[in-house]
């Protein structure tokens, strides 16, 4: 009866998604008066200097030409992305939103739901059409909230036969179902855009803190990754075949954005995500500065797992973004048949970036991501040599671990 409802709600989200109008007076919009008031550079804050800001420079807007469509300067259009996924012989398209600004810029896209049971992405993405107008922005912004409607559907991450699609890309329009589907979405949306952020949640009943994930052995990739203000920024070059990676290969520099819990809505966390985003547009000169000195830093972080001795139900005492100690009682791991407990201790100072919900587990199962704090220089230059260790390392990659599967 629980799923039932759950899966009308996530129904009626995506039908309020589809049928959002160009405009809205639900949220206050970023207006034209911020951006007015507030444009000239200030000393006291850093600028993130992205390649994608030279579009800055150009003397008027163009059109962008998206799914055979032309989208002219200081339009919001919504359009449908009609990809392979279809149902009983119906295609079934994704809503699609461009807004293009009246003055020039970069093309910045946001896609979310990649993974079907993921739903915070789609109400960041939202919360953000509402926020944004044209006349106030300096670029395009591109948004496809919903990118596998059929695994939404069915509150699934997967699509198909069980298939991962952030493991096909940049895809293959003769190949598997899957890889069809990456193909579609890669060269009709991707290769148009000069920079990517793709939404996430943790999976399998993981959660994590939001976080930027991205390879920071890439300039642009570093550059980018810096711009959502106080949000914690991870090293990550992502799993093979992921969209991010595809995307930066490709020249288009991607990082993802991940927030929360799979099938849940997470408030608070949705609004930081918002933040951040409407933080990164400030940054890249998209939008008005806006109170440019309240903006935190990034900080960034060297992720150690911790991971199960024995098998039992977990019982954590430590939330996200705790500060912990070496030592200290992260959880307990509790044996239902001898009642019989063991204690997890943090193996060394840092913050939980991520943690597995309270569940039964078996040993090697993952149960937090500690965050190490470093300096930029330090996790690029930690990037660059593993970056170049393996291109060097013919030995055959470990497969990801199922528990807080990489997005």
């Amino acid at each position: 009866m629980k799923e039932q409802i759950l899966r009308h709600a996530l129904s009626f989200i995506a039908l309020v998604v589809m049928s959002l109008p160009v405009h809205s007076t639900e949220a206050p919009s970023v207006g034209p008066d911020e951006g007015e008031m507030m444009d000239e550079p200030s000393d006291k804050a850093e600028d993130v200097k992205l390649e994608l800001t030279a579009e800055l420079e150009a003397e008027a807007a163009v059109d962008l030409e998206i799914l055979g469509e032309t989208i002219a300067p200081g339009e919001h259009r919504k359009m449908l992305w009609r990809s392979p996924q279809s149902f009983g012989g119906f295609v079934s398209p994704a809503p699609l939103h461009v807004i293009n600004g009246e003055r020039p810029g970069p093309v910045l896209c946001f896609t979310a739901a990649l993974h079907g049971d993921e739903i915070n992405g789609i109400e960041i993405s939202r919360r953000l059409l509402h926020k944004l107008e044209a006349k106030a922005l300096r670029g395009t912004v591109v948004i496809l909230p919903i990118v596998n409607f059929e695994g939404f559907l069915r509150l699934d991450r997967h699509i198909g036969n069980r298939w991962d699609l952030n493991r096909f890309f940049p895809g293959d329009a003769k190949g598997s179902y899957p890889s069809r589907v990456a193909h579609a979405l890669f060269h009709d949306v991707i290769v148009k855009c000069d920079a990517l952020v793709d939404l996430h949640t943790g999976s399998y009943y993981g959660e994590n803190l939001p976080q930027i994930r991205g390879d920071l052995s890439h300039s642009g990739v570093a550059k980018l990754a810096r711009g959502f203000g106080g949000l914690s920024v991870v090293h990550d070059s992502g799993p093979p075949g992921s969209l991010r990676g595809a995307a930066t290969q490709a020249g288009v520099p991607a990082v993802a954005l991940e927030i929360g819990v799979a099938l849940k809505i997470n408030v608070e966390q949705v609004e930081q995500g918002v933040d951040g985003i409407l933080t990164l547009l400030r940054r890249v000169g998209m939008l008005g500065r806006g109170l440019r000195l309240l903006e935190p830093k990034a900080s960034f972080f060297h992720i150690e797992w911790v991971r199960s001795n024995t098998s039992g139900i977990l019982i954590n005492h430590a939330d996200l973004g705790d500060r912990v100690t070496k030592g200290q009682k992260l959880a307990e791991i509790i044996d239902p048949i001898l009642s019989e407990t063991e204690d997890v201790l943090a193996p060394l100072d840092g913050k939980v970036l991520g943690r597995a919900e309270n569940q039964f587990v078996s040993p090697g199962f993952a149960l937090f991501r500690i965050g190490v704090e470093k300096t930029l220089e330090e996790m690029e230059a930690k990037a660059e040599a593993e970056a170049e260790q393996s291109e060097s390392d013919d030995e055959p990659k470990a497969v990801p671990d199922p528990e807080f599967e990489q997005n």
